[in-house]
Formats: structure tokens, C-alpha cells, sequence
């Protein structure tokens, strides 16, 4: 299953990233892990971060030093079509609007994880831009955080031609 996520990861095992979130996650999560001070649902999160298998989407990235980390070789689609064909679990793009665009307009999207903050930015990139095939989606989950955030998780219900 392709699926968006965020914190509960489910039995997702592989991730894909663009370049830019995978300097930002791999700057900042892995030693969370072993930080005894961190959150424990922190620490948990970095540790399945650290041990799922990261693939980078980067014109500019020449290397993916994080561990069970490779950079692409082939555009977002077709990788998961290609993943799709292989055992390891759920495919989850985390923050990533980019590739959630190009997955969703190749129709190549299952799962819907949607995290809706307490806080307006003033402005921003479009997640659901126009032009992308028609889908139907079923609430499946739904759940707040101590902050305020409400995080909504969707199914596909149906897929057109």
C-alpha cells in the first residue's frame, strides 16, 4: 500500500523522502532514538525511522549517508509500482508534498494521512492542485493531539480509469 503518514507509522517499512525532508529528518532524528531526555513516542518514532528503508528523491543529493538510506533511481510512480511487486510492507512518504503530487496524479496513492495544525502559515503550495484523477476516500481513523492537531487518516475507496 503507498500511504502518507506522519507519527504512527503503522507496519509501514519503506519511506520515501524528497532531498530537502531527508536533510531535514536526517539532521535532526536519529540520535533521538538513544536520547534517554526525548519523548518516548519521539524516541520510538526515530527508531523506526532509523531502521526502515529510506528512498531519496533528488536532483541534488549525490549520497544518503543515513543508514538503510539509497537515493532513487527511477521517478515516484514507477518505484512504487516496482515496490509494490516486492515483500516489506507499507510505502509511506512522509512530508513530502511533492511526492504526494506525483503520486496522487499517477494514481498511485492508497492511504491519505492528513494532520491539520492549530496554526495558519499565511500561504503555501496546494496539496490537492487541479488536474488530478478522480478518487473516492473513507475517513478510517481520526484522532487529536495534545496540541490541537486533528489527524485524519483516509482510505481510497475507489479507483477510476
Amino acid at each position: 500500500m503507498a500511504t502518507t503518514g506522519c507519527r504512527d507509522a503503522g507496519d509501514g517499512r519503506r519511506q520515501r523522502s524528497a532531498g530537502r525532508n531527508y536533510e531535514g529528518f536526517g539532521s535532526y532524528w536519529p540520535p533521538v532514538a538513544k536520547d534517554d531526555n526525548a519523548d518516548p513516542r519521539d524516541r520510538a518514532f526515530s527508531q523506526w525511522l532509523n531502521e526502515s528503508e529510506k528512498i531519496v528523491f533528488s536532483s541534488t543529493l549525490t549520497k544518503a549517508p543515513w543508514e538503510n538510506s539509497r537515493l532513487a533511481d527511477a521517478h515516484p510512480a514507477e518505484m512504487v509500482k516496482r515496490l509494490r511487486r516486492q515483500p516489506g510492507g507499507d510505502i509511506i512518504v512522509l512530508a513530502s508534498s511533492s511526492l504526494i503530487k506525483a503520486l496522487l496524479t499517477a494514481d498511485e496513492l492508497d492511504r491519505l494521512s492528513i494532520t491539520l495544525c492549530p496554526e495558519l502559515a499565511g500561504g503555501g503550495t496546494r496539496l490537492f492542485h487541479d488536474g488530478l484523477p478522480t478518487t473516492s476516500w473513507s475517513l478510517t481513523d481520526l484522532s487529536t493531539t495534545e496540541s490541537g492537531a486533528i489527524c485524519l487518516l483516509y482510505d481510497r475507496i475507489s479507483k477510476t480509469s
